[in-house]
């Protein structure tokens, strides 16, 4: 296994108990059993992708029982998607609680980009998979991603209103979100993923959003509610 892939892994762990600790509750979502199954899937669909990997795969990798899996998961396409709704929980988690604590819409802008590039590439491969299969609109990543957009717009929304006193259209909101997924899977299938090349697409990205909101910039993308 790679560094990166070994990164990934760690910080997925780290990912996946705060996300389920959150979930007091469900015993199932914390079973010990459950999260290895989806610390493992993530370096098996790192290296195959999701169409090579099969659920003997990922039994292998994790050490456990076929009848453990079904315990827990039908098939590849739900671990996949569990491993996907923790990742955009905590991503969602992290920009409502940096935009909160801004204090202008520069600083929302700034910290909402940070987080985003951050997140894709201190993960690399996985998000990569996960980010492209969410895409199609047959898959069953897709409800996922839509609830994190709008989740995700609606926290922007709200705190660029406090610090501004505007209220911005929320598809204004939806548009920059779906241009930084395609940015960022743009940057991660390029060859050279370096610090400097993700600082220039943060830059570029930071400039174009500042000119369409900071205030009085852009009157027409306003919305009078």
């Amino acid at each position: 296994m790679s560094n990166q892939a070994v990164d990934a892994s760690s910080q997925m762990r780290v990912i996946i108990n705060s996300v389920l600790g959150a979930h007091a509750g469900d015993g199932a979502a914390r079973s010990s059993a459950r999260i290895e199954i989806l610390i493992h899937a993530i370096s098996v669909f790192s290296a195959r992708g999701l169409e090579r990997t099969t659920v003997q795969h990922l039994l292998d990798a994790a050490g456990v029982s076929r009848r453990t899996f079904y315990k827990y998961f039908r098939n590849k396409h739900d671990v996949l998607e569990s491993i996907y709704e923790i990742f955009v929980e905590n991503m969602v988690q992290m920009f409502r609680a940096q935009a909160e604590r801004s204090a202008t819409v520069s600083e929302i802008i700034t910290n909402t980009f940070s987080i985003y590039f951050d997140y894709h590439f201190q993960l690399g491969s996985i998000l990569r998979l996960m980010a492209e299969e969410a895409r199609r609109a047959e898959s069953v990543l897709w409800p996922h991603r839509e609830k994190a957009f709008q989740s995700t717009a609606l926290v922007l929304q709200t705190e660029m209103h406090r610090v501004s006193g505007r209220r911005h259209d929320l598809l204004v909101f939806n548009t920059i979100i779906w241009a930084l997924e395609s940015c960022s899977l743009h940057v991660l299938n390029k060859t050279d993923c370096s610090a400097p090349v993700l600082a220039h697409y943060k830059q570029v990205m930071t400039g174009i959003t500042e000119a369409i909101l900071v205030e009085g910039s852009a009157p027409a993308l306003f919305d009078p509610a």
